[in-house]
């Protein structure tokens, strides 16, 4: 059955002590991880709506991934990838590795979910075999922090986003060889401050198409904004569309959902918004405000649901967390 992505109401809301950066969803739908500004991964049970601290980081924990059937996987500020076991009553940690030796600042599956990679603060890129966090490939070094990575839909290629001033930057990699395929510059998302010599924008998350063929950047268009999605053809490199919001801040994520629409997740200053878009389309079919900067999504598994995690707080400095499960009609 089709939902209505205009269509949708609140069934849930977790608040947290500190302020949410990303979260997943597990294959079965049971459990909901969160991860933000502190060492404790949140765990909330969907059906009972429980919330529970699960140990195992040692820093920041910056992104989540559902990864397969029974795992999701979850990485720090400090370099650690986590493979958590959702299979029992509640999740346990498979596997836990240094993955990086720096912040991983981007995290991604393959469809097949086989093989995730990891992009650090240094440029570093690396492809981990799922079933035991051991090192499949690893890529030429970048010269600037890498902010997302999305694996083709093949499973053979995947794409870099890189934070470099002034032109922020897409690679297309067939990372088995280490080879770079395709580079597209995405200036409009820089940000760059001259006299403070600071890339205030920048890419802050990607993702491809299941077709593959549409390759989706979020950042915020110049310093002033607004948050924007870029959608480029990913074999030419051309920018087919901008998707922008009434929001100055950035646009974190996006998301395609299997019925076709596209999923985006923004904020401003103690203010954020996530929309449904057509990506055929430069208006929004939905707009739903919330009150702090909307930082990551994830759809359920029923396609009917859809986490998203904010930052709330005062002003520019949000001190706390919320996690909110909607339900489309």
């Amino acid at each position: 059955m089709n939902i209505d992505p205009t269509q949708s109401r609140q069934v849930l809301e977790i608040k947290h002590e500190s302020p949410l950066l990303c979260c997943a969803v597990d294959a079965a739908g049971r459990f909901v991880l969160a991860g933000g500004r502190d060492r404790g991964l949140v765990c909330v049970d969907v059906a009972t709506s429980a919330k529970t601290i699960l140990e195992g980081h040692e820093s920041w924990i910056g992104a989540a991934v559902r990864a397969s059937s029974d795992m999701v996987l979850t990485a720090d500020y400090v370099g650690h990838l986590v493979a958590w076991d959702c299979g029992g009553e509640r999740p346990q940690p498979r596997w836990n590795i240094p993955a990086q030796a720096t912040s991983i600042l981007a995290l991604a599956v393959s469809s097949d979910g086989k093989l995730c990679a990891t992009g650090d603060r240094e440029g570093s890129i690396r492809v981990w075999h799922t079933s035991d966090g051991k090192l499949a490939h690893e890529l030429p070094r970048l010269a600037h922090p890498v902010y997302g990575i999305a694996f083709h839909p093949d499973n053979a290629r995947l794409v870099s986003a890189d934070r470099q001033p002034k032109k922020p930057r897409l690679k297309l990699w067939d990372f088995a060889a280490g080879k770079e395929l395709t580079n597209i510059d995405v200036s409009p998302l820089s940000a760059y401050r001259r006299v403070e010599d600071i890339e205030w924008g920048g890419i802050r998350g990607i993702t491809i198409s299941p077709d593959g063929k549409t390759l989706v950047a979020c950042g915020s268009n110049d310093y002033s904004g607004p948050a924007c999605a870029l959608l480029f053809d990913l074999e030419s490199g051309e920018l087919k569309r901008k998707l922008s919001s009434t929001l100055k801040g950035f646009c974190y994520a996006a998301k395609y959902h299997p019925q076709g629409f596209l999923l985006t997740a923004s904020g401003d200053v103690a203010k954020g918004e996530f929309r449904a878009w057509n990506p055929a389309q430069d208006e929004s079919l939905s707009n739903t405000p919330t009150a702090g900067p909307c930082t990551s999504l994830d759809i359920h598994p029923d396609n009917r649901r859809l986490v998203v995690t904010q930052m709330v707080g005062k002003g520019s400095y949000p001190d706390a967390g919320t996690l909110t499960l909607w339900e489309w009609l």
